[in-house]
């Protein structure tokens, strides 16, 4: 998350700016998410039309349906809620790390190893990321966390220590 909220991931755009002799060689470069336009922090972060679906299909889990796939409005609405301790703030900035860094590896597989998978399969791939995150996560035990944890098909029952 650090190297997206500085923009220092080597995405095509940052290449290109390198060295001016390079673009003969990169024209055909290209976004390998949507095939539109060349990848760039605002692009793949979600205005491309795969990472848009991903975002779409995941940002009514945490209650950021109305956040476009744009990146500064989904970092405004975070930073709106930086100081929050709310349970579900919390798991919404889980959600936004493990979407960024899963279509950053879903970018990365197409390029180096040319694997693509669809956008329903890196969903399932952020959400049980998130669902593992709040797994070992240690949060208060009332009825609203309770009622988070069950959304996310997480068991708040104790294990019995007796025979």
């Amino acid at each position: 998350m650090w190297l997206i909220m500085k923009r220092k991931l080597l995405t095509q755009d940052k290449i290109l700016q390198w060295d001016l002799s390079r673009r003969k060689n990169m024209n055909m470069m290209c976004c390998l998410l949507c095939y539109e336009n060349y990848d760039s922090h605002h692009h793949l972060f979600f205005e491309c039309k795969f990472s848009n679906e991903v975002w779409s299909m995941i940002r009514g889990k945490v209650g950021m349906a109305a956040v476009s796939s744009r990146w500064v409005d989904i970092i405004e609405w975070l930073c709106a809620r930086v100081r929050s301790k709310n349970a579900e703030v919390y798991v919404a900035k889980i959600l936004v790390a493990a979407a960024a860094y899963t279509i950053w590896q879903e970018r990365n597989a197409r390029l180096f190893r040319n694997q693509l998978r669809p956008p329903e399969m890196v969903k399932d791939t952020i959400l049980k990321t998130v669902r593992y995150k709040l797994m070992g996560a240690k949060l208060k035990n009332n009825a609203r966390v309770r009622k988070l944890l069950g959304d996310w098909e997480i068991s708040t029952e104790t294990k019995d220590d007796g025979g």
